[in-house]
């Protein structure tokens, strides 16, 4: 009986919390963004811009800059005794900078990599390796929206 009671407390408590994932929604940022600044790789970029909901504001007087520097590289990183590649290195890298006039608000690099096997059809391992790049940006867009907001 007591561990039936106990139970129930135990429940109404956890239940009672107002507990939600962080990622559950996704809402707009609450910067004021007046100018946007690319460099890099463009799909990367336009990934992160159309995932953070960015577009260009009505008013340009006020608000902060937003510089986005992506790169993405390719390594080999073995080859076989035949001298073909092995392995594959793939690592994405995001520079994120938001200033007010000459001055940093925040400012970090964001970068991940996967490394993977070598696949013998030529065109599995593109599609393969897109899949890696999508998933890896995908990471990275969520670690910028965090640290964004």
């Amino acid at each position: 009986m007591i561990k039936k009671i106990c139970l129930i407390i135990l429940f109404i408590g956890v239940s009672g919390c107002d507990y939600k994932p962080v990622y559950q929604q996704k809402t707009d940022l609450n910067l004021l963004i007046k100018e946007i600044q690319l460099e890099g790789n463009k799909n990367i970029n336009r990934k992160v811009i159309k995932f953070l909901k960015l577009k260009d504001p009505k008013n340009k007087s006020s608000g902060y800059i937003l510089k986005l520097n992506s790169t993405k590289k390719l390594a080999i990183i073995s080859k076989d005794k035949a001298g073909d590649a092995s392995l594959y290195r793939t690592t994405v890298t995001i520079s994120v900078l938001l200033n007010d006039k000459n001055k940093i608000i925040k400012q970090k690099i964001f970068s991940t990599n996967f490394v993977y096997n070598n696949i013998s059809n030529k065109f599995d391992l593109a599609e393969y390796q897109k899949n890696v790049e999508t998933t890896l940006i995908n990471q990275l867009i969520e670690d910028i929206y965090i640290f964004l907001n």
